[in-house]
C-alpha cells in the first residue's frame, strides 16, 4: 500500500478531534507532520501524525484493519512543535521505529524513538537526550551496513558550532557508534571547513575543525588544524584540551603510518619471458606477493583485492590467499560488503567470503547502496514499453522490490527516484512505498531535497523539490543534481555549452560562461574553457575555483581530478602533479613527464599513472630507487 501525503492528510484530519489541527514541520522543506511507515512488522504501513489541540501536543498512530483505518495508538508529546518525523529500523532489522524530535526551544528538540509493544507506544530514547539537528541513516563501519540506523545528534555550543555525537542501539542501551565516524565525520569536516573560511579568527571553529578531522582520520589535516588553534592566544576550549588533542592525533598519526607500511600492499608489474605478470608490494617497495597474476586490482578498504588468473577473476587477501576463487569473467569492488560478480550466466551477488546470495543470475546489478542494490531483468510482455525493468536486491539477494520499474537510481538518504511509466516518476522508500508521484517526461535523482525536471520531451529543465513543487522553473537546457547547495547546469541551446552554477533558489553563483564545469570537491570548481572556440567538443582548459567562481588560477590544466584530503591530480599535457587548495602545484611532491594522474596512497608512496604507465615515487627513497620503480613499470592494465 503506496499513499500521497494528500492522501495521508486526508485520512489523518478524519480521525482527530474537530478544533485540532496537524503541526507543520519546516525543514528541510514545510510539510505536514505525517508519516506512513511498518511499525508492527506485519508488512502493512501504519501511519503516523502529530496534532495539535489546546496548545497540547498527541502523536496519533492509525492502522488498516478490514478496510477501516483505527486508532491504533495516542499519546501525549512534548515541547511546542515538531522538527523530524520518520522511522527507521533502529532496535531491530525486522521493523521500523517510529523516531520524533518534539522542538522544546529555538534550537533544541529531544529525540523520542518509539518502539512498538505489547502495551502500545514505549520511547526508549533517554529523557536527556537532546539536539539540535540529527541525521538518521544507515552509516557504514569497518564492515560496511549492518541493516539497522544510527543517529547522528549535533548539538549547539558557541556561535554556529556544533558538538555531533553518533549513536546506536546496541543490546538494550544506546551507544556510541565509533566505528562510523570515519564515514560520517568528512561531512562534518566540510561544515568546518566553510566556517573557518568565512571566519578564520575564530579559534573554535579551528578547533571543531580539527576535532572532526581526526574522528575522520584526516590526521596530517587534524595536526595542522588543531596547531592553528594553539597559535590563538585565548585558547578553546582550554588549552590544556587542545594539547591533548594534539598528542591523540599524533599517536594516531603514528600509528597509521606503522599499520600501513607494514601491512597494506600496492599492485606492481614486472616483464618475464611470457608477458607482463603483477605482484604486490609494500611501502617501502619489497615485493610481498610474487608478480604472477595477469591482472592486480587495489586493495580495497576491507583488505580484499580483485586480481586475474589464466583469465579468470578471483579476490585475494593481503596475505595473498583467495577468498574468492578465479572462476568469473570479472568482478565488481566491493560496497558494503557485497560486490556484482560476472560469469556467462551474468550478474551475481556475492558476500566478502565468495557466497553467491542471489537465487539466479540477472541480466544487470549495479552496486549496493544504503542495503539496495538496483538491478533490471527481461520485460517478457513489454506493456510499459520497456525492454527492461528495474527492481532492488537486499543485502542477502532477495528481491525486496520485484522488477516493476521503466528506469530507476540508487537510494540516497533512505529513498529514490524511480520511472513507473512515461510521464510519471515517484520518489518510494526502501520498502518500495512510494511517497511522491511526479507527472514529468523525467525526473533526475536526489541532491540536496531537489530534483532535476522536465515537464515535456525536449523541453527546458528545472528543478522540484521531494513533495512536486517547483522550486525553480524550467529554463535549462541541461541540469545536474544539487550538491552542497548549489548545482551545474547548461544555458546554451543547440546542444552546444554554456555551463554555470545556480543555488537552491535559482540564482547563479557562477555565471554560465564556460564549455566545462566540474566539481572536483573540498569546495573547489573546474571551470573549463574550449581549447578551440570554433570546435568546443574537442575539450577544455580548466582553471581552479572556488564555489562562488572566484578562480585560482589561469586555465592552464588540460585534466584535473577530484580533491581528496586537500590534493588533486593534474596534467598541463607536459606534466603530470598534485595541486594543493590554491589550485597550484603542491609543495613537496613530485612532477612527472607526460600525461596521467597521481594519487597519495600511503603518508610518503605516490602512485603514478603517466602515459598508460604505473610506477610508485616514495618520497622517503632514494633517488636511485624512484628511478629503479620508474624503470621496472609497464602498462597499467584495467583496474590497477
Amino acid at each position: 500500500m503506496s499513499m500521497s501525503e494528500p492522501l495521508l492528510l486526508q485520512i489523518v484530519n478524519q480521525h482527530i478531534p474537530a478544533g485540532a489541527t496537524v503541526i507543520t514541520i519546516d525543514k528541510p522543506n514545510l510539510h505536514p507532520a505525517v508519516y506512513a511507515a511498518d511499525l508492527t512488522g506485519d508488512g502493512m504501513p501504519e501511519i503516523a501524525a502529530v496534532y495539535q489541540l489546546n496548545s497540547e501536543l498527541y502523536l496519533l498512530i492509525l492502522k488498516f484493519v478490514q478496510g477501516h483505518w483505527i486508532k491504533m495508538a495516542l499519546t501525549k508529546g512534548l515541547g511546542y512543535g515538531v522538527t523530524l518525523l520518520t522511522a527507521a529500523p533502529a532496535t531491530s532489522t525486522a521493523r521500523n521505529n517510529l523516531i520524533v524530535g518534539w522542538q522544546i526551544g529555538a534550537i533544541w528538540s529531544k529525540l523520542a524513538v518509539y518502539e512498538w509493544t505489547e502495551s502500545g507506544l514505549k520511547d526508549i530514547a533517554p529523557d536527556d537526550l537532546y539536539y539540535s539537528y540529527a541525521e538518521i541513516m544507515d552509516m557504514p563501519g569497518a564492515h560496511g551496513r549492518d541493516g539497522k540506523v544510527e543517529v547522528a545528534l549535533w548539538i549547539h555550543d558557541t556561535g554556529e558550532a556544533y558538538r555531533v555525537d553518533i549513536i546506536r542501539w546496541q543490546q538494550g542501551q544506546w551507544v556510541p557508534a565509533t566505528d562510523v565516524y570515519p564515514a560520517y565525520y568528512p561531512k562534518v569536516v566540510q561544515y568546518y571547513e566553510q566556517l573557518t573560511q568565512h571566519y578564520p579568527d575564530y579559534v573554535f571553529y579551528w578547533y571543531y575543525l580539527a576535532d572532526a578531522q581526526f574522528q575522520a582520520g584526516l590526521y596530517p589535516a587534524a595536526l595542522t588544524s588543531v596547531q592553528k588553534a594553539l597559535s590563538f592566544p585565548e585558547a578553546y576550549p582550554s588549552r590544556e584540551n587542545l594539547l591533548e588533542l594534539e598528542k591523540k592525533i599524533k599517536q594516531a598519526l603514528a600509528a597509521s603510518s606503522s599499520t600501513r607500511v607494514t601491512t597494506w600492499l600496492y599492485p606492481v608489474s614486472v616483464r618475464t619471458t611470457s608477458g607482463t605478470r603483477w605482484g604486490y608490494m609494500d611501502a617501502q617497495g619489497h615485493i610481498r606477493l610474487e608478480p604472477v597474476l595477469e591482472e592486480a586490482q587495489a586493495f580495497q578498504p576491507n583488505g580484499l583485492a580483485v586480481v586475474v588468473k589464466n583469465g579468470r577473476a578471483g579476490v585475494i587477501n593481503l596475505q595473498g590467499q583467495y577468498v574468492v576463487q578465479p572462476v568469473y569473467d570479472s568482478i565488481n569492488s566491493f560496497s558494503e560488503e557485497r560486490a556484482m560478480a560476472i560469469d556467462s550466466q551474468g550478474f551475481k551477488m556475492i558476500n566478502e567470503q565468495g557466497t553467491v546470495l542471489t537465487k539466479r543470475a540477472y541480466p544487470f546489478i549495479a552496486d549496493m547502496h544504503e542495503g539496495r542494490a538496483m538491478f533490471y531483468d527481461n520485460n517478457p510482455n513489454q506493456a510499459n514499453g520497456s525492454s527492461s525493468l528495474y527492481g532492488y536486491l537486499d543485502a542477502s539477494g532477495n528481491e525486496v522490490i520485484r522488477a516493476q520499474f521503466a528506469s530507476a537510481n540508487d537510494f540516497q538518504h533512505g529513498k529514490a527516484v524511480v520511472q513507473i511509466k512515461d510521464q510519471e516518476y515517484a520518489l518510494i522508500d526502501r520498502n518500495g512505498n512510494r511517497h511522491a508521484t511526479y507527472p514529468y517526461t523525467y525526473v533526475g535523482p536526489l541532491g540536496d531535497g531537489l530534483l532535476a525536471f522536465q515537464k515535456e520531451s525536449s523541453g527546458k529543465y528545472g528543478y522540484i523539490d521531494e513533495r512536486g513543487n517547483i522550486r525553480i522553473q524550467p529554463k535549462f537546457t541541461s541540469a545536474f543534481p544539487f550538491s552542497g547547495g548549489q548545482a551545474i547546469v547548461n544555458t546554451a541551446e543547440d546542444y552546444k555549452s554554456n555551463y554555470g552554477v545556480i543555488n537552491t533558489q535559482g540564482s547563479f553563483v557562477i555565471q554560465p560562461a564556460y564549455n566545462d564545469i566540474r566539481e572536483l570537491g573540498e569546495h573547489r570548481y573546474a571551470l573549463g574553457k574550449a581549447i578551440q572556440p570554433e570546435e568546443p567538443y574537442i575539450g577544455s582548459l580548466y582553471a581552479i575555483s572556488e564555489m562562488n567562481g572566484r578562480r585560482l588560477t589561469d586555465f592552464i590544466y588540460r585534466n584535473v581530478e577530484n580533491y581528496k584530503q586537500g590534493l588533486a591530480s593534474a596534467s598541463d599535457g607536459n606534466q603530470t602533479y598534485l595541486l594543493d587548495l590554491s589550485g597550484r602545484p603542491a609543495p613537496g611532491y613530485p612532477r612527472v613527464t607526460g600525461a596521467g594522474s597521481m594519487e597519495v596512497v600511503a603518508p610518503n608512496l605516490i602512485k603514478v599513472f603517466v602515459d598508460q604507465r604505473l610506477s610508485y615515487v616514495n618520497r622517503a627513497w632514494t633517488d636511485h630507487m624512484a628511478a629503479k620503480y620508474n624503470r621496472t613499470s609497464t602498462s597499467a592494465l584495467s583496474g590497477a
